[in-house]
């Protein structure tokens, strides 16, 4: 018997309304903090260090191998509940976001990129888990819909954090280049630490129960090429799309974040709703519409060279991003009992086997060519395959036995 069979008592109840509670709350400051150091991030590059498409494509690349070692790092923690984990990971990359604003060049910016990202990763890997852990079994779809949207809510209170130190900045002249982003930085940085606290103070509701070390199952072998693809195109549009914007059309970092300030007022109202939908009517139909859109975009970013339209399609990307609770639920459907934690551990390896290689792949590919278009061309080429793969996902909503299971 699961525990989402089990009547649970009025104590149990409070304890897991409390759970949510806290945990929508630390979800909300990762974001805060995260979009006040990602949002000017790109900036900071071009301004503090000078970066170019290839010094940015490798950054990414190194950032991303701690990704590499997701299964790895989830089975040696076995011991530990996600929680725990995630209070760690939050810790270590809340203390490195807030020292990356003093980098002095690009060796100790890479390193000190390299050790947050081992918290961030660690985060990353369980945050699913912990949703779907107090989710019980019961509408995870929704629910990791919801926190999408309060990730995006808080997303929208750090760009409006960062819009405004960048007016006060306009104002009273920095005594460096690296003031304006250290301070960006730093208030980030305190806010993550801040959530990784709040995080080690979840019960044990936020606990899937016993689960493997590391699992990699021919059953799950779609799952797996799924996120490979995903890590594909994530890595494609987040890394090449932005950074055109800012190199080929100077777009400047107050215009950045209106973009992605309005980017996260759409994903605040369609997360959740997304979420329902795919619960209501199952992950294949979303999916599909999911890997049409981004064909549609990537074809756009291809041959489209009107700053206008380019904003345009830089918000259906990050809208259409929210249909990927899909791959999520998908994996909930099929997962064996104690293998959930495992399986999304494995996930994001073979999600940043992708991650490693595509930067620096599609900044060389765009320094040769001299043309920043290549790199979506083979995002078209990537989302057509993903577009394939997923006539092979089940049709219809997730039945309530496999609604109902779970790690624990």
């Amino acid at each position: 018997m699961t525990v989402a069979d089990q009547t649970m008592t009025p104590a149990e109840e409070a304890s897991l309304r409390h759970d949510w509670k806290l945990f929508t709350i630390l979800t909300f400051l990762f974001g805060f903090g995260f979009q006040l150091y990602s949002g000017p991030f790109q900036n900071y590059l071009r301004d503090v260090l000078n970066a170019n498409e290839v010094t940015l494509g490798g950054l990414e690349s190194l950032r991303e191998i701690p990704g590499l070692c997701a299964a790895l790092m989830a089975g040696t923690l076995i011991a530990f509940a996600e929680s725990r984990i995630a209070a760690a990971g939050l810790v270590v990359g809340g203390i490195g976001i807030a020292l990356s604003g003093r980098t002095q060049t690009f060796v100790s910016l890479a390193s000190i990129t390299v050790f947050w990202s081992i918290g961030f990763h660690l985060w990353a890997t369980v945050q699913n888990a912990i949703t779907l852990a107090l989710a019980k079994g019961k509408e995870g779809g929704r629910h990791l819909g919801r926190m999408s949207g309060v990730g995006a809510v808080a997303t929208i209170g750090g760009l409006g954090v960062a819009t405004a130190l960048s007016e006060i900045f306009k104002r009273i002249p920095a005594t460096s280049k690296h003031e304006p982003y250290d301070v960006f930085f730093v208030i980030g940085g305190v806010s993550i630490v801040v959530a990784g606290f709040l995080c080690s103070k979840l019960s044990t509701h936020a606990a899937s129960g016993p689960r493997q070390r590391i699992v990699f199952r021919r059953e799950y072998g779609l799952y797996y090429i799924l996120t490979f693809l995903e890590g594909c195109r994530r890595q494609i549009f987040s890394i090449f799309a932005s950074f055109a914007l800012i190199i080929v059309y100077h777009v400047p970092v107050e215009k950045m974040l209106i973009l992605q300030l309005v980017n996260s007022i759409l994903i605040a109202f369609t997360a959740p709703a997304i979420g329902k939908l795919v619960d209501r009517i199952g992950e294949k139909g979303p999916l599909t519409f999911y890997s049409i859109g981004l064909i549609l975009v990537f074809l756009g970013y291809s041959t489209f060279q009107n700053v206008g339209a380019l904003y345009a399609l830089f918000l259906m990307d990050n809208v259409l991003f929210s249909f990927g609770v899909g791959f999520t639920v998908y994996l909930h459907r099929i997962v064996r009992p104690g293998e959930l934690t495992p399986c999304l551990a494995m996930g994001t390896t073979m999600n940043h086997i992708a991650a490693v290689t595509v930067p620096i792949g599609g900044a060389l590919l765009w320094k040769e060519t001299n043309n920043y278009q290549y790199p979506f061309w083979v995002g078209v080429g990537i989302a057509c395959i993903s577009w394939g793969a997923m006539r092979f996902l089940p049709s219809g909503p997730i039945p309530a036995k496999a609604a109902i299971g779970s790690d624990g």
